[in-house]
């Protein structure tokens, strides 16, 4: 299938030239650290284990807009400086790491595997006084009935997600009746499976769902639930059947490389990929199925000076390897930590916080907003297609990507609600 490249249509935005981050402004003291010394900034990632691969690339991404900030002189004179721990996609492993950072007097932190993980650090960190951007972690919630001051979310939410898929599903393949669905067995899963079928069904009355299996986070033998997911498939499904994932990362893969002798991809017409990014691909190489990811982040699908200088300079760290969506969240956070604080004058947490909210800063999907509402940042959602290339580099293309713009995917303000 060859489906000719799209840029996104978002206008190319002026960035806010790093060097204004270097401006010289009162300050007072760092949480963690002297007036004068570093800004230290707390990172807890999961950086072991099968997720590995997203916690080190958001601290990828984040050294290298600290590279870049620090380069100029810092902000307001003072140079950042990242203090990073693992969480391993455990909450119980999070809150340990965030009383680690908040005893250290760190008090800016970001972060996040998992939903789960957001949702044990958030109000422990707002609680201490502290600032937390919750990175990878895309729950409804912490806008909503559990939302706390301290906490500003980069990624876009389950509703914005979900909305943005049912959204591709309803315009790209209308003749799509029958949708089957495998997720994650824990929050996100399970909101995004009902949030599509919602959404969906808002765009496509007639639209129906067939079967939903879900996936334990830590599960590496996936025939039976393959197995399970595809008992009752009519024959047809290859041309009337689609299929809604919402894995990542390693059991996203692990579905592709056990699901081929059951021919899982070829028995649907599209397979949708809420959450999916451009590492599956990479670690499937000329095996990757058709897929499409909707996610936070491609690359190729925005054009602006701060897109540009950020892959450019992620290459050249990383031995020539491109940004993925992850290493995109923690530049992106380290940027809107280095806004507010220049903007804001001071290292205060609460200062941080009262600056934050109804911000806006350059990133590399544009200038972006966090809601002053309840502090969602104000996001396209981007869709990419990547397929099996033996011919191209990695043994992959991407043969399309274009961002929905907010306005088709933000929600309305509900907190508390």
């Amino acid at each position: 299938m060859s489906v000719a490249f799209r840029r996104s249509a978002l206008a190319a935005v002026t960035a806010t030239a790093l060097v204004s981050l270097a401006a010289c402004g009162s300050s007072s003291p760092s949480s963690g650290g002297s007036a004068s010394g570093p800004i230290e900034i707390g990172a807890i990632e999961t950086i072991s284990g099968p997720f590995a691969q997203i916690g080190n690339s958001k601290i990828a991404g984040a050294d290298v807009a600290i590279a870049e900030i620090n380069k100029v002189g810092g902000v307001n004179g003072r140079k950042l400086k990242l203090v990073v721990k693992d969480e391993q996609a455990s909450p119980d492993a999070t809150v340990s790491d965030v009383r680690q950072l908040l005893g250290d007097n760190i008090k800016l932190i970001f972060g996040g595997t998992t939903d789960s993980d957001c949702l044990a650090a958030a109000p422990l960190v707002s609680n201490a006084g502290g600032v937390m951007l919750g990175t990878s972690c895309q729950t409804n919630l912490l806008e909503t009935t559990k939302f706390v001051p301290g906490f500003f979310e980069i990624a876009p939410t389950n509703y914005m997600l979900s909305m943005a898929t049912a959204q591709v599903a309803a315009t790209q393949f209308s003749g799509i009746k029958t949708w089957d669905g495998i997720g994650p067995d824990y929050t996100f899963g399970y909101e995004v499976w009902q949030s599509f079928q919602q959404d969906l069904k808002k765009l496509e009355p007639s639209v129906t769902f067939r079967k939903n299996v879900f996936v334990p986070l830590t599960e590496t033998q996936f025939s039976s639930y393959i197995t399970s997911l595809l008992s009752g498939l009519p024959a047809s499904s290859a041309t009337s059947n689609g299929l809604f994932m919402s894995t990542f990362s390693a059991t996203t893969a692990g579905l592709a490389q056990q699901g081929k002798s059951f021919n899982l991809f070829g028995r649907y017409k599209a397979v949708l990929n809420l959450g999916g990014s451009t590492p599956t691909a990479q670690a499937l190489g000329a095996n990757t199925p058709p897929l499409y990811f909707i996610y936070d982040y491609y690359n190729g699908a925005y054009n602006n000076p701060t897109n540009t200088k950020f892959v450019a300079d992620y290459e050249a760290a990383n031995k020539g390897q491109v940004p993925n969506a992850w290493a995109y969240e923690g530049y992106t956070a380290v940027l809107a930590y280095a806004a507010a604080i220049k903007a804001a004058h001071s290292t205060n947490p609460h200062k941080i916080i009262q600056t934050m909210a109804g911000m806006s800063f350059a990133t590399p999907k544009g200038t972006l907003t966090f809601r002053k509402q309840d502090h969602l940042l104000e996001s396209p959602v981007t869709v990419w297609k990547v397929v099996g290339d033996s011919s191209a580099p990695g043994g992959f293309k991407v043969t399309m990507a274009e961002a929905i713009p907010v306005d088709k995917v933000l929600p309305p303000v509900n907190v508390g609600g």
